[in-house]
């Protein structure tokens, strides 16, 4: 199956925790961003399945986070990716 096109993220971990990152996806036969990818979004999914859809969105718009309209749609995308909404 072809991958979606894809969207570079990039952060910063100390040399240490790279190291076990790196250990830890080789010793599971996948690439660091493979990897990486997947404990990312298995997380990110079982957060929105814990605390709902709902919820998030709420907290989000309550922070005070002062939000366009663009980034509320990219949030109830990532959260409708996770946890799309039942009838």
């Amino acid at each position: 199956m072809p991958r979606e096109s894809s969207s570079p993220l990039c952060f910063r971990l100390s040399v240490q925790d790279r190291r076990l990152v790196e250990t830890v996806a080789a010793f599971r036969g996948q690439t660091l961003s493979d990897y990486v990818r997947e404990i990312v979004i298995e997380k990110s999914a079982a957060i929105v399945q814990t605390e709902g859809r709902d919820k998030i969105l709420r907290v989000l718009q309550e922070t005070g986070n002062r939000s366009t309209e663009e980034q509320r749609e990219r949030y109830e995308q990532g959260v409708d990716h996770a946890a799309p909404r039942r009838p």
